[in-house]
């Protein structure tokens, strides 16, 4: 619970490298293409700030937060 954003993002990151290790898929995906690109929600709130904590937008064990495409400027 004390998590921050950013320690989601770097959780996010090991699982798929890891799950695509395991299924023999994409060898590099780029993470900084990735996060230029889209936005992580949940409950249609972006997680914006990587210094705040996931219990401040009400995140929990086994919730979902979902990507979002970042609309152009």
């Amino acid at each position: 619970q004390n998590a921050s954003v950013l320690e989601l993002k770097k959780a996010l990151r090991r699982h798929v490298q890891l799950r695509q290790a395991r299924q023999g898929g994409v060898q590099h995906l780029s993470w900084k293409y990735i996060w230029r690109t889209y936005h992580l929600t949940y409950a249609g709130e972006k997680l914006a700030d990587d210094r705040k904590k996931l219990r401040e937008y009400g995140i929990r064990n086994r919730d979902e937060v979902s990507f979002i495409k970042k609309l152009r400027k």
